[in-house]
């Protein structure tokens, strides 16, 4: 049986509704329609130091930083999971433009990466949308992300990430595979999110800096100061671009 095990689950309706959460945490105010999503405890330290925002606690594992009328969140934890679980409480709080800011495994090289399409190698996102093989970003946002990256000149590329829920089973034939079909990056989100997006008709947009890269061994330079750097900057980029 193919997955998910309950055949064309897709059309059908589900028992509650992300507002139900919201409504059971007895959350009241007006909330911001743009977000940035990020995954690392720098990137949210380095925007609440630069930005003056607004701490707004939902409940424990959902706190929004508030900076004009753009949100920013720091998802607790990592993997397409818990990434679409605060997603869907964003958008069910109102939240209609995203970008998502993290880290990845570099397949080609180190750099910053503006997303174009995403591999669907993980479990989320078969939940929401058919089956198939890739999963795309909004086409505008991601465009207007990259006229503001260029504008700040920051150097980029862009290409195609595969993502995964399994990082310790990144296998070697998968790596040698992917590198050879010229994918640049691996993470654990971005697929997840861009069928979330489509499922529930909000736009996303998504940008890595590699954080380690896989090639003949794993080389990890998450401390690295140029990866810090470069994702700082592209928090920079992001509130421009949502602006």
């Amino acid at each position: 049986m193919a997955y998910p095990k309950f055949p064309e689950k897709h059309v059908e309706d589900a028992l509650f509704h992300p507002k139900d959460l919201i409504k059971y945490a007895k959350t009241k105010g007006k909330f911001p329609r743009k977000y940035i999503v990020t995954y690392q405890a720098r990137a949210k330290n380095y925007f609440t130091k630069k930005y003056r925002s607004k701490k707004v606690k939902i409940h424990s594992l959902l706190t929004i930083y508030i900076h004009k009328d753009i949100g920013f969140v720091k998802i607790p934890g990592i993997g397409a999971p818990q990434a679409v679980s605060t997603f869907e409480q964003l958008i069910a709080l109102g939240g209609r433009e995203f970008l998502s800011i993290g880290t990845a495994g570099g397949l080609q090289s180190e750099g910053i990466f503006l997303c174009e399409k995403a591999i669907r190698d993980e479990g989320t996102s078969y939940h929401y949308v058919h089956h198939g093989d890739l999963a795309l970003p909004d086409k505008k946002l991601t465009d207007k992300l990259e006229k503001v990256m260029e504008k700040r000149s920051l150097i980029f590329t862009k290409g195609t990430t595969w993502t995964i829920d399994a990082p310790f089973r990144e296998t070697k034939a998968e790596i040698s595979h992917y590198k050879k079909e010229g994918v640049s990056t691996v993470e654990m989100e971005a697929s997840a999110l861009f069928a979330v997006a489509k499922y529930r008709k909000v736009k996303i947009a998504s940008a890595f800096i590699v954080s380690d890269v896989l090639g003949e061994k794993w080389t990890p330079n998450f401390r690295k100061l140029d990866v810090v750097k470069a994702q700082n900057k592209l928090i920079d980029a992001a509130i421009d671009c949502l602006q």
